[in-house]
């Protein structure tokens, strides 16, 4: 057992080793552009987008701060060649956390938000699929029958988007969850626009989702799900609305050195390599111009 865990423990490391380097990878102009402040920002006048990263399964703290600085460093990389009009944005970074509490509750969490399934029935499910085999043996750990929606996480979440958007901040707002973070992200922006008055302006908050175990994207947002994610491919067997592969990141060295890559569902992944990372960055891209067309304090 304790061999066990410490090499769970050490992998923990290694992944942690192999985003940071992920993070770093690159050009010294993208590391550059991650450190040096952005030029609208000088301007106090300047209109401000918010840009949340919200993490999914099996993510700590300490993981999910790294691929939120991975989404930054992807970002202002592409910045300088964004138009005109995305240019004059500060843009500001944030993580709002989706709690961990274990390998198999998050990943039942994730089925029973989505469909009502009990957390045994939802863990048969998977279980009577083969392909899913491997990946049962990385999610071992012990089950229980209390695997709740965190409503007091989605409160938050909303809260915090609502916030940021209506007077006095007056900023637009882009989500970029991965994985069960998008589950979240699509209940808290429900919760966003119904609450008490005033309410943000429609298209104010605007969702670019990644490797998504949903059937939608609220606010006619946008997502991205690898062909090569192992994870989502076993949740689209078993629920057949789950939303369809459009993009991928796999055959590279990564997924052959570090078992938690290889299953094809690291947010790091997904921004390290094409067509994934660019497809992304054209998604944000695309919801950043639409948010650009509202103004968030008529």
């Amino acid at each position: 057992m304790r061999a066990k865990e410490s090499m769970k423990v050490r992998s923990r490391r290694l992944i942690m080793v192999l985003g940071l380097l992920a993070l770093l990878a690159g050009t010294p102009d993208l590391v550059a552009a991650q450190t040096g402040p952005q030029l609208a920002c000088q301007n106090p006048s300047a209109p401000r987008i918010d840009i949340f990263y919200v993490n999914g399964v099996t993510t700590t703290l300490d993981e999910a701060r790294v691929n939120a600085g991975k989404l930054e460093q992807e970002f202002l990389g592409r910045l300088a060649s964004l138009p005109a009009n995305l240019q004059g944005f500060c843009y500001l970074f944030h993580l709002n956390y989706n709690p961990t509490h274990g390998e198999v509750r998050d990943f039942l969490e994730a089925g029973e938000q989505r469909f009502g399934f009990s957390p045994t029935t939802f863990w048969q499910g998977l279980e009577s699929v083969a392909v899913f085999s491997p990946l049962l043996t990385q999610l071992q750990g012990p089950m229980t029958d209390v695997n709740q929606i965190d409503q007091a996480t989605i409160q938050r979440h909303a809260a915090r988007y609502r916030q940021e958007i209506l007077a006095p901040s007056c900023r637009r707002v882009l989500v970029v969850p991965h994985s069960q973070g998008n589950l979240y992200t699509n209940a808290a922006y429900d919760l966003a626009f119904a609450g008490p008055p005033p309410s943000p302006p429609a298209g104010a908050l605007k969702i670019a989702g990644v490797a998504t175990p949903d059937s939608l994207v609220k606010g006619n947002g946008r997502y991205r799900s690898s062909s090569t994610d192992s994870l989502i491919n076993v949740i689209r067997l078993t629920l057949s609305n789950t939303l369809p592969a459009n993009t991928n990141w796999g055959g590279n060295l990564l997924t052959l050195i570090a078992p938690a890559y290889s299953g094809g569902h690291s947010f790091i992944g997904y921004l390290s390599f094409d067509p994934s990372r660019t497809d992304i960055l054209n998604d944000i891209q695309a919801n950043l111009n639409e948010l650009a067309a509202v103004n968030p304090c008529p």
